[in-house]
């Protein structure tokens, strides 16, 4: 009966720790693609001047790396003259 109460502590704490672990890699991925995002722009802003180019760069950069907010209000950029 003991050995039954030990692994029934220590699959609780396994899953204890997994929900915390799957939610803190959550965070960790969107802050490290913010970090990301912010790099490849300022490399578009760096590699070629203000333009079709550099646009299509950022694009393509909003496109790996950004939320749909982002990509929403680029678009929405693009959109007027």
């Amino acid at each position: 009966m003991n050995n039954l109460i030990i692994v029934v502590i220590v699959f609780a704490v396994a899953i204890g720790l997994g929900i915390l672990a799957n939610s803190n890699y959550g965070q960790y991925v969107v802050e490290r693609d913010q970090r990301n995002l912010q790099a490849s722009v300022a490399d578009c802003k760096n590699l070629f001047s203000q333009g079709m180019k550099q646009d299509d760069c950022i694009t393509k950069s909003l496109e790996v790396f950004g939320t749909d907010y982002q990509k929403t209000q680029w678009e929405q950029r693009l959109d007027y003259p």
